[in-house]
């Protein structure tokens, strides 16, 4: 089917027509997705210069993270015949200041999150580094789709939400839930060139993971303050694609031992399907007999 996507960018200075990419919108009908950068630091640096101090920096990111905070919260997570391509359209003519919106462009998907993954993975780069790898980009896809095999379990699964505790939140790939949240799963990608930026990810995960041990959490939309409760027991899966190099072998093992400590079941992608069978006994216990 044909969907629409449109490029969110960050501009800095319009008179130069520098820009970078931080974010997708597609969509048609009443389904639409909305997919962003996980890092902002490479649009801060745009047009900056080295001597640019980080508070500086940081003080660009908080002010394109609150524009894609603000678009994010006007994307319906499900059906809604309340917005549409005029929506987007309107928005995009709003949207004439440092973020803006490209116009629309056709791509050919099954869904419009599929759309939205696949216009983000061709016009998006999410880190200046090596970290989203396009390894990673194909065991999410495999392990949606196994997903949406399995019709019980189809209304169940939210993509790319926030595990939040407190003011401390990190990104989830797949949650199922009902009341509440049984099993979140994350896809780690190890076969990088560029190890050093995926560790400090792994470590901040880990940060929330623990939070989230004592405490529990919710699962929220980024942007939205309601959301789904984590209890602290929640089953955790952390997806991987093999090593290919030394670096990327030690990096794991350290992964690894976090993971264990955590109580995060380390799944190889190539058994990422045993992840769908286990949400089904999952939301199967929890159902009243």
């Amino acid at each position: 089917m044909r969907y629409d996507y449109w490029v969110i960018r960050y501009v800095p200075d319009p008179i130069r027509g520098e820009f970078v990419n931080i974010g997708v919108i597609a969509g048609k009908g009443d389904d639409w997705s909305f997919r962003r950068v996980s890092n902002l630091r490479r649009a801060s640096r745009l047009g900056g210069f080295a001597s640019l101090t980080d508070s500086f920096l940081r003080r660009i990111e908080d002010s394109i993270a609150s524009r894609l905070d603000a678009v994010e919260a006007l994307i319906p997570s499900e059906p809604s015949e309340l917005f549409g391509r005029g929506e987007v359209e309107d928005l995009r003519v709003r949207m004439n200041n440092l973020v803006q919106l490209s116009e629309s462009r056709p791509v050919l998907a099954a869904t419009s999150e599929e759309a939205a993954d696949l216009a983000f993975e061709l016009m998006v780069v999410d880190s200046d580094v090596d970290v989203r790898h396009r390894s990673r980009t194909t065991v999410v896809h495999k392990l949606r789709a196994a997903f949406d095999l399995r019709p019980e379990l189809v209304h169940h699964v939210a993509r790319f939400h926030v595990a939040s505790v407190g003011a401390q939140e990190t990104g989830i790939d797949f949650a199922v839930k009902d009341g509440v949240v049984h099993q979140m799963s994350q896809v780690w990608a190890f076969d990088v060139k560029n190890t050093r930026h995926l560790q400090t990810q792994i470590q901040a995960w880990n940060y929330l993971l623990g939070l989230l041990r004592q405490d529990g959490g919710a699962l929220v939309r980024r942007g939205r303050h309601d959301g789904v409760s984590i209890p602290h027991d929640v089953d955790i899966n952390a997806v991987f694609t093999a090593p290919t190099t030394s670096d990327g072998e030690a990096q794991f093992e350290i992964a690894k031992d976090g993971w264990q400590r955590l109580g995060v079941e380390v799944v190889s992608s190539s058994d990422s399907e045993a992840i769908v069978d286990a949400a089904a006994r999952l939301l199967t216990a929890s159902s009243p007999s």
